[in-house]
């Protein structure tokens, strides 16, 4: 059984485990329309009552995937979240297709915080998913460019509250890689959860330090994205990924290039493998893997609401709810923070 959290203050509960699908959208392979609606299915099977997708996954094609599998469900036993930030445009050559693979050649998106961006996007989303209101509305990536954070401030986040107010969404969230952000859009005093990918994860939990009291003081959820931290909680070898970019001698240099967030002076790809992979032979003298750690370690925070995992497989969503329900002994946690693998300030119990 999936036990479910409550969102920020509101009458809005989700399953501590949610599907993600941008796999369903291509990304990093193809995933052909029947393995989909079955990966879905099994999904749905095993309790799984909470869906993320966004626009930009397959350039709309995981949120026609997700409309078209959630339209005979009754309305009120799932939660779904989607995005704004970009609008889906028509276009002779896609750049998306190449990064979501099996993706259509003909669309792609462009980022529009914009008010009437914002619009737009809503009002396509929900064509797409065959739904007349979307649970959790979440501002997509407002820093990929300097000047998307004011807009947003200046556009879509006014254009947010208002689909809020006439009852189209239920809460309000922003969805990104960096805490730093994250804690000044709190300012703002509209938003009802946070979707933070790769910033409380058993590898890094540097959203201890400002984040997390930030929402903890305003009553903001978090839903976490990344918990494997792009793969190397699975398998760290310097053919892993972590925050989307492969950790050769080029990570950092190429991390700081791609904008998912600037790394501090004492990262580099030898400082995360080593740690990631003490953190393995930890695990592996209490007969446990790490997968099954980085999934188990965020419940124990309450500010934690929901992880989102994607997957691509109904074998992959068997396996993560099985490393989910099969707890692990408090004595293992009470080692990683002995040990200093873990952030003391972690909660364990």
């Amino acid at each position: 059984m999936i036990e479910k959290r409550q969102i920020g203050k509101l009458d809005l509960y989700v399953t501590e485990i949610g599907i993600g699908t941008a796999p369903l959208g291509g990304w990093p392979i193809a995933v052909d329309e029947q393995k989909a609606l079955e990966t879905l299915e099994t999904a749905w099977n095993n309790g799984i009552r909470y869906f993320d997708t966004a626009p930009l996954y397959g350039s709309g094609m995981s949120e026609l995937r997700v409309g078209n599998f959630l339209k005979n469900k009754k309305r009120e036993d799932f939660v779904l979240s989607s995005k704004v930030g970009r609008v889906i445009v028509d276009t002779d050559q896609s750049k998306a297709a190449e990064k979501f693979i099996g993706s259509p050649n003909d669309k792609d998106s462009n980022f529009d915080f914009s008010y009437d961006g914002v619009m737009k996007s809503f009002e396509d989303s929900l064509n797409r998913l065959q739904l007349d209101k979307i649970d959790i509305l979440h501002l997509h990536d407002p820093d990929n460019h300097p000047d998307h954070f004011e807009q947003a401030r200046s556009g879509a986040i006014k254009a947010m509250i208002k689909l809020k107010e006439e009852g189209m969404v239920t809460a309000l969230g922003c969805g990104l890689n960096q805490n730093e952000m994250l804690v000044e859009l709190a300012k703002e005093g509209c938003f009802d959860c946070f979707l933070l990918a790769g910033r409380y994860t058993l590898l890094d939990q540097t959203s201890l330090e400002k984040l997390m009291p930030v929402c903890e003081n305003n009553d903001i959820s978090l839903i976490l994205g990344g918990v494997f931290n792009s793969g190397i909680l699975i398998n760290p070898t310097p053919e892993s990924y972590f925050d989307y970019t492969k950790l050769d001698s080029s990570w950092f240099e190429n991390l700081t290039k791609s904008l998912v967030r600037i790394p501090k002076d004492h990262e580099s790809p030898e400082f995360w493998l080593n740690k990631a992979n003490t953190i393995k032979n930890a695990c592996e003298s209490f007969d446990t893997t790490l997968k099954k750690a980085a999934i188990q370690f965020p419940y124990f925070n309450r500010t934690v609401s929901s992880c989102i995992l994607g997957m691509n497989s109904s074998n992959q969503v068997i396996e993560n709810i099985d490393d989910y329900n099969k707890k692990l002994p408090s004595s293992f946690w009470q080692y990683l923070k002995d040990n200093k693998l873990i952030d003391e300030r972690s909660k364990i119990i």
